[in-house]
């Protein structure tokens, strides 16, 4: 769990435990210089966190920091708020607020002010909230291509009626249309679970590079409401890469956020696991390439 640690109203940094012990050791840091961490009310001495050790001549150190509750340096919200007392976004009050009043209100949240959206985010409270809300952006999305797709064929098949039977485009259309409907119908459930697995991959990714202060949940959460940007998708043509690209930003800076990490280290842990699956699909490529001049020659 990440330690952060303030001396005069300076900020040193956000370590791990080990590297405060080190650093302890080394003379980096002294006994009075205040730590804050994950689930404490106030900031303290590291002298008084019962996990450090301290060198016996850095014990007796004289205090040159007053004992006052400094802001967390990474996320400046970390301290105004408590654990317990996290809410947001607008989703979690759909009771108060009304379904679709909630639904748009979220989108203005996690699209336009992700960083102070994600900061004051709800990282528990059960799963239940973020599914649902993934599921409605799945549907929405699934409903638009719908249209979209529907309207495509209806316009092919006006472009072919001239040296078709009617009847036969007809059917050929409604043919068309019900395969497209079932197709998405299973593929919603399919895209649910998905993103389960998707959140567990970022969250083992970003433990990797020691980026993560928060469990699983945190993760799944920050990765359903940024799902927000699938609402872009509605627009024509270019809807589908805004989706895409404002997606990816809302979630790099959500996990920076939540974790209290840096965005390097949220965006490493977000694209490694493309990147592995791009580096195996070429490598792959490459190897049925080789084969096949082989197999010529």
């Amino acid at each position: 769990m990440k330690i952060w640690i303030n001396r005069a109203g300076q900020n040193l940094g956000t370590f791990t435990e080990e590297e405060v012990q080190r650093g302890l050791s080394q003379g980096q840091f002294v006994a009075t210089d205040l730590a804050w961490q994950e689930g404490m009310d106030t900031w303290k001495p590291l002298s008084e966190f019962p996990s450090l050790q301290m060198p016996p001549e850095r014990e007796s150190a004289p205090s040159t920091t007053p004992p006052l509750p400094f802001a967390p340096p990474v996320s400046p919200t970390a301290l105004a708020i408590a654990e317990g007392q996290e809410e947001g976004p607008a989703w979690e009050q759909r009771q108060t607020l009304g379904i679709l009043k909630a639904l748009v209100q979220t989108w203005k949240e996690v699209l336009l002010k992700p960083a102070t959206t994600f900061s004051n985010m709800k990282s528990t409270g059960g799963f239940t909230s973020p599914l649902l809300f993934t599921g409605v952006m799945f549907v929405i999305w699934a409903a638009f291509a719908l249209v979209y797709q529907l309207i495509g064929q209806w316009f092919l098949a006006l472009k072919g009626s001239s040296g078709t039977d009617s009847s036969t485009m007809a059917a050929f259309g409604v043919g068309a249309s019900a395969f497209s409907v079932i197709m998405i119908l299973f593929s919603i459930p399919l895209m649910l679970a998905m993103s389960f697995v998707s959140a567990g991959i970022t969250h083992f990714c970003l433990s990797l590079f020691k980026g993560t202060s928060k469990g699983y949940e945190a993760t799944y959460r920050v990765i359903a409401y940024s799902y927000s940007a699938w609402i872009l998708t509605v627009i024509p043509c270019v809807g589908g890469i805004l989706a895409g690209v404002w997606g990816l930003v809302c979630t790099i800076v959500g996990l920076s956020r939540v974790h209290r990490t840096e965005g390097w280290r949220a965006a490493i842990g977000l694209l490694l696991p493309a990147f592995v699956c791009a580096a195996a699909g070429l490598l792959i490529a490459l190897m049925l390439y080789s084969a096949g001049r082989s197999a010529n020659n």
